[in-house]
């Protein structure tokens, strides 16, 4: 039976999905990592015959932000880790697969693709049919859904039969969520509707109200990764452009609230952590991962606050995808995790 199944799995790709708020990054078996673009879709706004036509998408539709034509408009479909437009994130997917399907491989992939999607431990029954209902539309009838925590923690390099608890901390573009993890199962999740997009936020409120100018997210996330430099944008006295330099210290200070958040979730974690896994928490600290773990100092202030050793991750942005990899290479860690998780 291992034999036949082995043998049909030639013809069909076996693919890991981690659709992000920021980013969509998709993993194919025997290939690693082939996608990694900007959740982001350019459309016509007008509706034509009931339907509006898709233009750009990936990271080329992210790059035309606050330059799009007047008849154009640039969305993300995906938002705190949900769908936020079913038609648009069909759309951004089926794209995303047929690019899949134009990989060259030795076997026809004549049968439906096997497909693992990482989603929020805080996922609801509404968002999880969501997730389901745009994959059935570009052709993927079953999908194994599994808590992004879990798949981060695997993407870290910790194997499913290592005992004991660990609390992941996982900052993404739109979301925040921490979890302690033990075993393959989720033992305590707790989410905020906030990521490393809001970050970018404030620090074009901030440029406004201190400066009076006007600059794009784009703009703000390059300073917000740069800690500072030169930035280009609009004076909203004169409407004419403008140029200043923001310092380290002012991208800390227009941040500082989103950190203290970020700061009080990890402590109510700690707060409803069972006691038989406080050995295990100390003795491996806060563990971090996303894109938005990698704000200079955020993990200092975190050791600051709650008195535990915190560490970003090798390669954070990429533990979901990562996790899903090791799942698709290892089916006996998929199958017990299936056992433990009600998202299968």
């Amino acid at each position: 039976m291992k034999l036949f199944s082995n043998f049909f799995s030639n013809f069909y790709w076996e693919i890991g999905l981690d659709l992000g708020s920021s980013n969509v990054k998709i993993y194919v078996k025997d290939r690693g990592v082939v996608v990694d673009e900007a959740s982001m879709i350019a459309r016509l706004k007008k509706k034509k015959n009931g339907i509006q036509k898709m233009l750009v998408f990936g990271q080329k539709a992210k790059e035309m932000v606050n330059r799009e034509p007047k008849q154009i408009e640039v969305v993300a479909p995906i938002k705190r880790g949900a769908i936020a437009d079913l038609v648009s994130a069909q759309a951004l997917l089926a794209y995303f697969m047929k690019l899949i399907n134009e990989i060259p491989s030795s076997y026809p992939k004549i049968l439906k693709p096997r497909v693992i999607v990482g989603v929020p431990g805080t996922i609801s029954n509404v968002q999880r049919r969501a997730f389901r209902a745009i994959l059935a539309q570009v052709g993927v009838p079953k999908v194994i859904m599994v808590e992004s925590s879990i798949l981060g923690i695997l993407g870290s390099g910790f194997k499913m039969d290592e005992s004991g608890g660990v609390l992941f901390l996982d900052i993404g573009g739109g979301k925040t969520e921490a979890s302690l993890v033990s075993m393959g199962g989720v033992v305590i999740s707790r989410g905020l509707e906030m990521g490393g997009d809001d970050f970018d936020e404030s620090i074009v409120g901030y440029v406004r109200m201190k400066y009076g100018i006007f600059i794009g997210k784009n703009t703000a996330e390059r300073v917000k990764i740069e800690m500072g430099g030169v930035i280009r944008g609009r004076d909203l006295e004169t409407n004419l452009p403008k140029s200043i330099r923001l310092r380290a210290e002012e991208i800390n200070e227009a941040t500082a609230l989103n950190v203290k958040r970020i700061v009080n979730l990890v402590k109510i974690v700690l707060d409803e952590m069972p006691t038989e896994m406080t050995d295990d928490v100390l003795k491996r600290g806060v563990l971090m991962s996303g894109g938005g773990s990698q704000f200079p100092g955020i993990d200092t202030l975190i050791e600051e606050e709650v008195k535990i050793n915190a560490s970003v991750l090798p390669s954070p942005a990429f533990g979901v995808v990562k996790g899903e990899g090791e799942l698709l290479e290892n089916k006996g860690w998929l199958e017990r995790i299936k056992l433990v998780s009600n998202l299968s």
